[in-house]
């Protein structure tokens, strides 16, 4: 008598000889490591005493606007703004000299000018100090770093 394999028992063993030997190095070609620099690697762009962060137009989404305070001699920090759809520029600017303040402290004076430009200013002995824009998704929010 003839015993053949049954046939769903062929299908399994091909799939797993195929993953086995054609998908892993498949797999590691197409998903291979992308090298990105972390924040600390990257050089420091050139700083100042003071920055205005001009806020434009009223949130039509959720979202988070995301900055990076580079201080001299210090590693940079990252300050995240959560905003909700509605919100104008006066309450994103309020929202931002909150999260600023509060991550910066005392050696740094953070206000809010004409409603929706937030300024910062080094005190007296503090170290100087670079804003950059990381990522805005509220939509329709704008902001503007002088």
């Amino acid at each position: 008598m003839n015993r053949h394999p049954h046939p769903a028992l062929k299908v399994a063993l091909s799939l797993g000889l195929c993953v086995l030997f054609a998908g892993s190095s498949t797999a590691m070609a197409q998903f291979a490591p992308v090298l990105t620099p972390r924040a600390t690697d990257m050089p420091r762009p050139k700083a100042a005493n003071s920055w205005r962060l001009a806020i434009h137009d009223a949130a039509e989404s959720n979202g988070t606007v995301s900055f990076r305070i580079w201080l001299q001699e210090e590693s940079p920090m990252h300050i995240d703004v959560p905003i909700s759809e509605g919100d104008s520029e006066t309450l994103i600017a309020n929202a931002a000299r909150a999260a600023i303040s509060a991550r910066l402290g005392d050696r740094y004076k953070v206000m809010v000018e004409n409603g929706d430009v937030v300024v910062i200013e080094a005190q007296r002995g503090a170290p100087d100090f670079t804003v950059e824009l990381l990522r805005d998704t509220a939509r329709d929010v704008r902001v503007a770093i002088e």
